[in-house]
C-alpha cells in the first residue's frame, strides 16, 4: 500500500528531484565537451538519467553509501568524467578513502591520459599511506605533464608527499620515479634532482642532500633549483652546503638568487657578510629597490645611522618613482626607520613629523601609523606624550585603548591604568591581557593580592598556556609568600619561553629561597637574552648578586 505525501513533501521531491535533473544535465554537457573523441560514450540515456537523480536523492537523504553506489554505476557506464568527478568527492566528502580510491581508479581507467583523474589517485593513495602504490600514479603524472609543464610537476612532488609518515620509503619511490630524468643530458634533471635532494632533507639524508646539490648543479649550472635548496641546506648549518651555494651564486645573470643568499645570511645572524653582500648587489643593480631597503635595516641595526640614513633615502626615493615595484608596507618600514634615526639625535619633533608623512588611507594603515609613533615615543621614554596622543588618536580601537592603559602604568596613574583597563573588560569581556595587566600590575606593588591573583588566573581561563600569564601567577604567589607555588609557575613559565622578566622573577623567587647559585645563572641567562631588560636590571641592583 502506498502512503500518499502530503503537498509540502511532495513539493520538496519534486525541488529536489528538478535540482538533481539541472545538476546531471549540466554534468552531461560537461562531458559533452571534455573530449570530442569520447561523445558517443557520453550520451545520458533514460536509464542513466534515472540512476543518477536516484542517486542524488539518496545523498540529500543522508545515504552516502547508497548515493555514491549509484553515482559510480552510473560514471562507469556513460564514461562521464563529471560523474567520475562527483563519485570521488562524494567519498572523500564522507571520509572513505576506501571507495574515492576506488572511484579514481575507474576513473583513470576510462580516461588514462586525464591528468587530474591520475593525480586524484596519487593524492588518495598518500593521504591513506599507501607510499608504495603511488609509484605507477607518480610516474604518470610526470609522463603526462606537457613537457613546458614538466618541471613543475616535479617540483610539486616534494609537497605531495610532505605528509607521509615513513619519508625514507617516500624518498625511495620518488628516486624511482625520477630515475629517466635524472641523467645529465635531461632537461629536467636539475629539477629533478632538487626535487630529490628535498625528498632526501626530509627523510633526514643530509649527506644525499648534498649530492643531489652536487649533481643538480652539474646538471645544469645556472639552475635555481639545486642553489636554493643548498641555502636550505646552509640555513641548516650544514658547512658542505656554503661552498655550493657560493658555486651557484656565481653562475647568476640577476639579482634574486643573492636577495635569497642575503636571507639566509640574517636568518644564521651572520648581519656583517648580509651588509657586504647587500652592498655588492646595490653596486651591480642600483635602482633594486628592496635591496636599499634590506641595507638601511641592517644598518640602522648595526648603528650605523649615516649609512642607514642614506639606505633608507634611496628607497625612498626609488619606492616614490616606481610605487608599482615597491610595498606600502616596505615604504612605511624605511620611514618608521628614517623617524627613529631622526629620535637617536635627539630630533623627536621631526621623527614624529616622518612617521605623521607616511600614507595611510585604510583603517589598518592608520593603525599602524599610530602604533609607529607610540612606538618611537616608547623607546624614548615619552610616556606622556604617547599617552596623551593615544587619548586623541586611540578612536576606540581596544588595542590602542590597552596600550594606553600601559602607559598610564609607565606614568604610576594606577587609578587612571585600572579605569582605562576596566573598561577595555567591559568592551570585551575576553580580553585576558587587561585581566592579566592589572593583576600584575597590583602584585607588583604588593596591593590587593587576592584580587590580584583571581585577576591572573581569570586570564589563564581564556589563555592557559600563556607564559607570560603564569609569570604574572608565579610574581603573584611570590608575593604572597607561597614559595613553592612561586618557584612551579615561574619556571614553567620560564621553560616555556626564555624570556629577561621571566628569568629575573625567576632568580629572585631562587634567591629568597637561598638558591643563589641557581638564580645566578638564570639572570645570567637573562641578560645574555636582553642585558637591557629594565625588570631585570632593577632586580640585579636591589639584590646585588655577585655576577
Amino acid at each position: 500500500m502506498k502512503f500518499p505525501l502530503s503537498a509540502a513533501r511532495s513539493w520538496a521531491l519534486r525541488l529536489a528531484l528538478i535540482t538533481a535533473a539541472s545538476c546531471a544535465m549540466q554534468m552531461s554537457a560537461n562531458a559533452q565537451v571534455r573530449e570530442t573523441d569520447k561523445v558517443e560514450n557520453s550520451a545520458m540515456t533514460g536509464e542513466l538519467l534515472y540512476e543518477i537523480l536516484l542517486g542524488e536523492m539518496n545523498l540529500r537523504q543522508g545515504e552516502a553509501a547508497a548515493g555514491f553506489a549509484l553515482l559510480l554505476d552510473a560514471a562507469r557506464k556513460s564514461n562521464d568524467v563529471a560523474l567520475f568527478d562527483r563519485a570521488v568527492e562524494i567519498a572523500l566528502q564522507a571520509r572513505s578513502g576506501d571507495g574515492a580510491l576506488m572511484a579514481a581508479r575507474a576513473w583513470s581507467q576510462a580516461w588514462p591520459n586525464d591528468r587530474k583523474a591520475n593525480n586524484q589517485v596519487l593524492q588518495i593513495l598518500l593521504a591513506v599511506n599507501q607510499v608504495a602504490e603511488s609509484l605507477e600514479p607518480l610516474k604518470k603524472d610526470i609522463a603526462l605533464a606537457p613537457e613546458a609543464q614538466r618541471d613543475n610537476a616535479i617540483n610539486l612532488i616534494p609537497r605531495h608527499y610532505a605528509r607521509v609518515t615513513d619519508k625514507k620509503r617516500a624518498t625511495a619511490v620518488v628516486q624511482q620515479a625520477l630515475e629517466p630524468y635524472l641523467a645529465k643530458n635531461n632537461s629536467t634533471s636539475a629539477m629533478a634532482w632538487t626535487s630529490l635532494g628535498r625528498m632526501r632533507l626530509a627523510s633526514a639524508d643530509l649527506a644525499g642532500a648534498i649530492d643531489a646539490v652536487k649533481k643538480g648543479q652539474a646538471a645544469d649550472g645556472k639552475a635555481q633549483g639545486p642553489l636554493l635548496l643548498a641555502m636550505e641546506l646552509m640555513g641548516k648549518k650544514l658547512p658542505e652546503a656554503e661552498p655550493l651555494v657560493q658555486l651557484g651564486l656565481g653562475k647568476q645573470d640577476g639579482t634574486e638568487m643573492a636577495m635569497s643568499y642575503v636571507r639566509v645570511l640574517i636568518e644564521l645572524e651572520r648581519y656583517k657578510e648580509a651588509t657586504e653582500q647587500l652592498q655588492a648587489i646595490t653596486r651591480k643593480d642600483a635602482k633594486l629597490a628592496d635591496a636599499w631597503l634590506v641595507l638601511g635595516s641592517l644598518q640602522f641595526e648595526q648603528g650605523q645611522d649615516q649609512e642607514a640614513e642614506a639606505s633608507l633615502a634611496r628607497y625612498v626615493s626609488l619606492a616614490t618613482q616606481n610605487p608599482t615595484n615597491t610595498s606600502t608596507r616596505g615604504l612605511n618600514q624605511a620611514q618608521t626607520r628614517r623617524a627613529a634615526l631622526l629620535a637617536r639625535q635627539g630630533k623627536i619633533s621631526q621623527a614624529r613629523e616622518l612617521i605623521q608623512q607616511i600614507p595611510a588611507t585604510t583603517a589598518d594603515e592608520q593603525r599602524s601609523r599610530v602604533l609607529a609613533e607610540v612606538q618611537l615615543l616608547r623607546e624614548h621614554r615619552q610616556w606622556q606624550a604617547a599617552f596623551e596622543f593615544l587619548g586623541a588618536n586611540s578612536g576606540g580601537d581596544i588595542d590602542l585603548v590597552y596600550e594606553q592603559a600601559m602607559l598610564a602604568e609607565k606614568l604610576n596613574q594606577l587609578e587612571v591604568m585600572e579605569k582605562i583597563l576596566r573598561q577595555v573588560i567591559a568592551q570585551n569581556p575576553s580580553y585576558y591581557n587587561a585581566y592579566n595587566a592589572l593583576g600584575f600590575s597590583l602584585a607588583d606593588r604588593n596591593m590587593r593580592l587576592p584580587e590580584a591573583k583571581q585577576l591572573i588566573i581569570k586570564a589563564l581561563t581564556f589563555a592557559p598556556n600563556d607564559p607570560f600569564i603564569t609569570d604574572s601567577l608565579g610574581w603573584v604567589e611570590f608575593r604572597l609568600g607561597n614559595l613553592d607555588a612561586a618557584l612551579s609557575h615561574l619556571q614553567k613559565a620560564y621553560k616555556d619561553r626564555a624570556d629577561a622578566e621571566i628569568a629575573a622573577h625567576l632568580g629572585e623567587v631562587l634567591w629568597v629561597m637561598k638558591r643563589q647559585d641557581e638564580a645566578i645563572q638564570v639572570w645570567r641567562e637573562g641578560l645574555k637574552l636582553a642585558p637591557t631588560n629594565e625588570t631585570l636590571q632593577e632586580t640585579l641592583q636591589r639584590l646585588k648578586p655577585a655576577l
